[in-house]
């Protein structure tokens, strides 16, 4: 999904799998804002016919909002033979003429910083988004307990209960079948937080099976949580929501990545969401 100022951006393709983009006749503004949440590998090449697109139409003053960076996951070479995804993409972003990024939650922020090295880049992370959004403001902050549910969580949801002037987050850590790389369990990594009588507020960066999170909530209920609830910043949701909404009350996120899928409901609240476009 790309959209230009708030509109999606037309385009087609030719008869050989190419794309072409189609801008409007007239744009009226000097400086303009590409919103990009790509779902497929099109859209990365839909992004960039877009920006020469604009600046062969003398439009230089472009903006981009990277809702979801693609392959920020693969953020290493774990075998022989595979590609640093992630080193790629942030050179394609170099490549492009833009006047500035900005990346929401990214997975990575550190690195992705480390690689992106030709454009001003600026990150939105989870509290600023829970600040933006008012997310808090319905629930007893007395009452309410943050949970980290791996590692990789800890800095984002540390970052998070600092900002709000929250109680002590919960932080999990999970122990995995090294032959398969599953996950087997799940531990409180210290002892001095208890989430007994407490409502618990899973945090994380990205939703795809859920797998991290049911075994999060078994781990939770087993020690006394009340309700749980789930927040991720870029929902894929790629077994759907009704096992996981099994064990959550409320299910929130920033955007989702098939939003012809998901829209908001009783279960589920998506806080940015976008029209239906291919």
């Amino acid at each position: 999904m790309l959209l230009l100022n708030g509109q999606p951006i037309n385009y087609f393709h030719f008869s050989g799998g190419e794309i072409q983009v189609k801008l409007p006749e007239v744009i009226q503004e000097e400086r303009v804002t590409l919103t990009w949440n790509p779902s497929q590998s099109d859209h990365i090449i839909l992004l960039g016919l877009t920006v020469n697109a604009l600046v062969n139409a003398g439009i230089y003053d472009i903006d981009l909002d990277v809702l979801y960076l693609p392959y920020a996951r693969q953020d290493r070479v774990c075998a022989k033979g595979e590609a640093f995804s992630l080193k790629f993409i942030c050179k394609f972003l170099d490549s492009l003429d833009v006047s500035g990024i900005r990346i929401w939650d990214a997975h990575n922020p550190e690195l992705t910083d480390e690689l992106l090295l030709g454009n001003w880049v600026w990150h939105w992370e989870a509290h600023d988004i829970f600040a933006r959004h008012g997310l808090l403001n319905q629930f007893d902050l007395s009452n309410l307990v943050l949970c980290a549910p791996d590692k990789g969580a800890t800095d984002r949801v540390s970052k998070l209960a600092n900002h709000f002037e929250l109680q002590t987050p919960v932080y999990l850590e999970k122990n995995r079948n090294p032959s398969n790389g599953r996950i087997t369990s799940m531990y409180f990594n210290h002892d001095n937080r208890t989430v007994n009588g407490y409502d618990v507020m899973v945090v994380d960066d990205i939703c795809d099976g859920g797998a991290t999170f049911l075994m999060a909530a078994d781990t939770l209920k087993a020690q006394g949580a009340e309700n749980l609830y789930l927040y991720v910043t870029h929902g894929i949701f790629s077994k759907g929501l009704s096992e996981l909404l099994q064990h959550y009350k409320h299910i929130y996120c920033h955007h989702v990545l098939h939003h012809s899928l998901y829209k908001s409901d009783e279960n589920l609240t998506i806080l940015q969401e976008f029209p239906n476009v291919s």
